[in-house]
């Protein structure tokens, strides 16, 4: 059954493989990052309020960063490692982007999205590593 969001009821998983760039009809969706080479995803313009998105670690990155950008606005928010009460990275209020780190990020580290028209929050996240998803 299709769950109602901003944009339709387009919600589901989504693997992405390579450069993408995400529109308001993605609101809901989960993304599964998935590639031997990794790459940048650009979220849509925050000014679509409750537009929303859970990016995945499918593939662990090795050589380089699976990225995800805003295009205006911030990302504001922190990410937990995996012990308790650790945090891998925090939001200084200006960062445009979330990057899982080749070599430290694992499959399963995972970022959930949420916007509220002007800027882009963290509602969830965990990283094995402090090291492995950083905001900038």
């Amino acid at each position: 059954m299709a769950r109602p969001y901003l944009g339709g009821s387009s919600a589901g998983i989504k693997e992405l493989t390579a450069v993408s760039s995400l529109s308001s009809a993605d609101s809901g969706k989960v993304f599964m990052l998935n590639s031997a080479t990794e790459f940048a995803t650009t979220l849509p313009a925050p000014s679509n309020t409750g537009w929303e998105a859970t990016f995945i670690v499918k593939a662990a990155p090795s050589g380089a960063n699976y990225t995800i950008v805003a295009p205006s606005g911030a990302i504001l928010g922190s990410v937990s490692a995996g012990a308790a009460d650790d945090v891998a990275d925090t939001s200084d209020g200006s960062d445009t982007t979330i990057s899982f780190i080749g070599g430290s990020s694992v499959a399963g580290d995972y970022v959930k999205l949420v916007s509220d028209g002007t800027n882009f929050y963290i509602v969830g996240g965990l990283g094995k590593v402090a090291a492995g998803i950083t905001i900038s």
